[in-house]
């Protein structure tokens, strides 16, 4: 396989397992907790760093990802679910990821990065410290346990689409035929 077959490739994979893992239930976006009012990123910080999403249809979500994605080699997308990113992001957006440099980022970007439980999360930048970057998410009071390091960071959210309706049968009609498992 060529480079750019297994990058393609290891884009798809992520997105299907993505899609599995809204399927399943499993929270793309996690980790609500208790309060610590101390924790918050100023609503003002987030709506000026992090893109709200606009409102599409479902198919038309998951076309102008993959017209994004197609136009800007090194962006991916990403269906979250989950209430931690509340009133900013719910379950179903798709979120659309470029990935600058961690000393590029800055407070209130939203990154998406591997949990430790190996699914990705979608948090907020709260602040950046000597050890790295603290995150949280949006609805919740604490910041997560930890620094955001560079293995574990996937990307920021740079556009996002907030679908009428399950994205995930759009995603799953539009996709290679090839490859998409079929004995499920």
């Amino acid at each position: 396989m060529t480079t750019a077959t297994q990058t393609f490739s290891a884009k798809l994979l992520f997105r299907r397992l993505a899609c599995v893992a809204l399927l399943c239930g499993v929270s793309v976006w996690s980790g609500c907790s208790s309060m610590d009012v101390a924790a918050r990123v100023p609503m003002e910080t987030v709506t000026r760093m992090s893109p709200p999403p606009t409102v599409v249809t479902p198919y038309q979500a998951v076309e102008l990802a993959k017209q994004y994605v197609r136009e800007n080699p090194g962006s991916d997308f990403a269906i979250g679910s989950g209430d931690c990113m509340l009133p900013l992001y719910q379950d179903h957006d798709v979120i659309i990821l470029e990935r600058p440099a961690l000393s590029a980022l800055k407070v209130g970007q939203t990154v998406v990065f591997m949990g430790g439980n190996g699914v990705p999360v979608a948090h907020l930048l709260a602040s950046q410290t000597s050890r790295g970057w603290s995150t949280m998410g949006l609805s919740n009071s604490v910041r997560d346990p930890g620094t955001l390091s560079e293995g574990s960071y996937i990307g920021v959210v740079v556009k996002a689409y907030r679908p009428t309706g399950s994205p995930i049968l759009a995603y799953w009609s539009s996709s290679p035929k090839n490859l998409v498992g079929a004995n499920l």
